[in-house]
């Protein structure tokens, strides 16, 4: 630790006081009176020689050093040597020698006092017993597994209709198939964002979306909101099946197994005057509650609000889970129409597309 008393204050050492009160050592009226008497006339050599008589045995009281009891003034020459000037002025030791030892002499130490303000002591280390160590950084906790992205599924419907965002109507003809990338883009941006309500990923159409027909679209898109919550995908589109429900799409009603299919459950949809498979889908799964297009969701009966969503998310047991899809260009009332039916069957009916042909161009 620095002391900046024991630095700055040096009473001893750069106390001049004594140094500059010079009475025997710069007063030298004495020196010169003699030598000045000495050059008077012949006639007063006698006086001068009785002057330098006096002044020599003043010399030699001055000069005789005294008793060992009053050793104060060799004390104050080494005092006067260490606290002379520097210049090689005189040093303070007439005076010195009158003061008193006990307020003239410095404390033993403070003759190294000049040493502490070159060279700081170090800074007092601290005993390692005593060191505070940080405290250990807590482990973060692994990361939680994320969590199943199901959706919402049956008997639970979403609490509202969720409007379109961007409106696809606007993007998309309704006066037959509209394949067109404005349609297909926009609708998949709707279907996008109605998915986040859900806590879901985006709709990722296949790489050949283009080339399918209208009727596999459908059940590709229709597919494609049954894996993303989690459901198995019905692995093939049925002859039968399509047949019927293409019947369902020319006279726009929902279609129903042909008789003699096998099925253990099943359900249908059916909607007209949308030019894109993909508009019929955001309709039937996320704007089918109450106050929307869908006719057998009325104030008076809500027994069929959200029924089409209900249906694409029908929990099959698929031995095989199979699909028919219809479209007409005109089949109601002019404008397009699509129709779909999901059945849990048996046996093993005809097909003629499948899930497993399809895998290949899905990301």
């Amino acid at each position: 630790m620095r002391d900046d008393h024991l630095g700055e204050d040096r009473h001893l050492g750069e106390d001049r006081h004594l140094g500059e009160d010079r009475h025997l050592g710069e007063d030298r009226h004495w020196g010169e009176t003699v030598q000045g008497a000495c050059r008077r006339p012949a006639w007063f050599r006698l006086g001068c020689v009785v002057i330098a008589v006096e002044v020599a045995a003043l010399a030699v009281l001055v000069v005789v050093p005294r008793p060992a009891g009053h050793s104060r003034t060799a004390t104050a020459r080494l005092d006067a040597v260490a606290g002379g000037r520097a210049d090689g002025g005189p040093s303070n030791v007439g005076r010195q020698a009158v003061a008193p030892t006990s307020t003239t002499l410095p404390p033993p130490t403070t003759t190294t006092a000049p040493a502490t303000t070159v060279a700081p002591a170090p800074a007092p280390t601290t005993p390692a017993s005593r060191i505070a160590a940080p405290p250990p950084r807590p482990t973060p906790p692994p990361p939680a597994p994320p969590a199943p992205a199901h959706g919402i599924l049956p008997p639970h419907n979403p609490p509202a209709n969720i409007a379109a965002q961007p409106n696809f109507l606007s993007s998309c003809s309704s006066s037959g198939d509209d394949n067109t990338s404005g349609c297909i883009d926009a609708t998949v941006a709707a279907i996008d964002n109605a998915r986040r309500v859900e806590g879901l990923p985006g709709m990722s159409l296949p790489s050949n979306w283009s080339a399918l027909t209208p009727q596999e679209q459908l059940y590709v898109g229709t597919n494609l909101e049954r894996t993303v919550r989690g459901l198995p995908a019905l692995s093939a589109m049925a002859t039968l099946l399509d047949q019927a429900s293409a019947q369902g799409a020319a006279t726009g009603a929902d279609p129903s197994p042909p008789g003699g299919f096998p099925y253990e459950q099943w359900g249908g949809n059916w909607a007209g005057g949308v030019g894109n498979p993909l508009e019929a889908i955001y309709y039937w799964m996320y704007n089918d509650g109450p106050g929307s297009a869908n006719a057998d969701c009325t104030p008076g009966n809500s027994s069929g609000c959200w029924g089409h969503r209900d249906e694409i998310l029908l929990s099959l047991t698929c031995t095989p889970c199979v699909m028919g899809t219809g479209f007409d260009d005109h089949g109601w009332e002019g404008q397009p129409s699509w129709a779909e039916l999901l059945v849990g069957s048996s046996g093993s009916p005809a097909l003629d597309f499948t899930w497993q042909q399809e895998s290949a161009y899905l990301s």
